[in-house]
């Protein structure tokens, strides 16, 4: 989008906003999973339903990320992301008030139409703004800005829960004063894409339409499915290890997970570097490897500090992996088809955290909590080096310059 001003400092930082209350949405509320559980202990099957509460509103995304991406290429982004924050809003503090199990479910269902609409108009809005190496470096400061949302949601939903199970369904607010920022900022660039839309329109009347970048797509969905499967295992089971091991303060239980966001700040920050000297299926292996390593680690954790560490370790390797995503997939997409390739690319990370709980569950059962931390990363760890290995095999797949 050749017409469209270059983004300024104040436009930079509402974006960013905008995506870090996106990844993180689903696992603001585990640190209350113990006193929900407890709250709602008559209800059968409270065991799976209190990890489902998380990860419900990855069901609603799944359904409705496609459409919205669609959307996003053919409507007024404004209303769009105006509508989707107040979903966001309205279905994520629903736990304020809900009486009931299902009142609850359903506020979660209605919080994950607005988190597909956020994710997806972040990530389209993105590759629109940013071209080149530049993009790389912004999708750096994307996934810093992820996991420094992570931190804040986390360590805040944490201390409100100390005050009641209640308390983390407040943080859910805060996308309000978050998106009204953005509106502002993008109104400009909203009004130019616009144009530039009805400018494409006329010429594919005239020419046949861009195909879409399928085989790519059947690449990165695939890897972010299973990204997102082994990264929510940590906020819908780690709550129940650490009360295993008798840690039930809330605020320390979000102190803990926090931790694994804060290591991944730095790999996210330096993204651009790390392209520099690794292959985007190089960052996929590495990271794979050092989140299997991390869960290994929690497995045999008998104290906090090696379940920090863990932590650490998973957190390090996640870092450079959330940018890598989106900018390798991105480099291969039509302009015309930005919003789409976001709903896609959205459907399949939150398919990932939606279908966390559901592959935990088994392993839970058949191996106890422990087990099922060593088996996943026993998983991770085969997935890295099967990478690593097809790689040496076929040579370092082309990458497409970022459009």
């Amino acid at each position: 989008m050749t017409d469209v001003p270059q983004p300024g400092r104040r436009l930079t930082v509402s974006v960013l906003l905008l995506a870090s209350m996106t990844i993180m949405a689903n696992a603001t509320i585990a640190p209350s999973l113990p006193g929900l559980k407890a709250h709602f202990a008559d209800v059968p099957g409270i065991d799976t339903l209190a990890g489902l509460i998380v990860t419900l509103p990855s069901l609603s995304i799944m359904l409705s990320a496609s459409l919205v991406g669609a959307l996003a290429d053919r409507v007024n982004r404004q209303m769009l992301l105006a509508l989707a924050a107040l979903a966001y809003a309205v279905g994520g503090t629903a736990g304020l008030w809900a009486d009931t199990l299902p009142q609850l479910l359903a506020g979660r269902v209605v919080l994950g139409l607005g988190v597909a609409g956020t994710m997806t108009l972040s990530m389209a809005w993105a590759a629109d703004l940013w071209q080149g190496e530049a993009r790389a470096r912004y999708m750096g400061l994307q996934g810093a800005a992820m996991s420094g949302g992570g931190i804040v949601v986390m360590l805040l939903g944490g201390a409100l829960a100390t005050l009641h199970w209640r308390g983390a369904f407040a943080v859910y607010a805060l996308v309000l004063p978050i998106a009204l920022l953005a509106l502002s900022a993008l109104a400009p660039h909203a009004r130019a894409h616009a144009a530039s839309r009805d400018a494409r329109r006329a010429q594919q009347a005239a020419a046949p339409r861009e195909a879409f970048p399928w085989r790519a797509f059947a690449v990165v969905a695939p890897l972010a499915f299973l990204f997102m499967v082994t990264f929510y295992v940590m906020p819908t089971r780690l709550p129940f290890l650490l009360a295993e091991l008798g840690m039930t303060n809330t605020l320390v239980t979000g102190a803990i997970m926090a931790s694994m966001t804060l290591a991944s700040m730095p790999g996210a920050l330096l993204y651009g570097q790390v392209r520099r000297f690794l292959s985007p299926m190089g960052i996929f292996a590495a990271s794979y490897l050092l989140m299997g390593l991390g869960l290994l680690i929690i497995s045999q954790a008998q104290s906090a500090g090696l379940i920090v560490l863990g932590s650490l370790v998973a957190g390090v390797g996640m870092g450079p992996s959330m940018p890598n995503y989106t900018t390798y997939f991105m480099g291969f997409v039509p302009a015309s088809q930005r919003g789409r390739a976001s709903g896609l690319l959205t459907t399949a990370f939150f398919a990932g955290q939606f279908a966390s709980p559901l592959v935990s569950a088994p392993l839970v059962a058949a191996f106890g909590l422990r087990g099922a931390f060593e088996m996943m990363g026993f998983g991770l760890l085969a997935l890295g080096a099967f990478l690593i290995v097809l790689r040496q095999v076929r040579g370092a797949a082309p990458v497409a310059e970022p459009r």
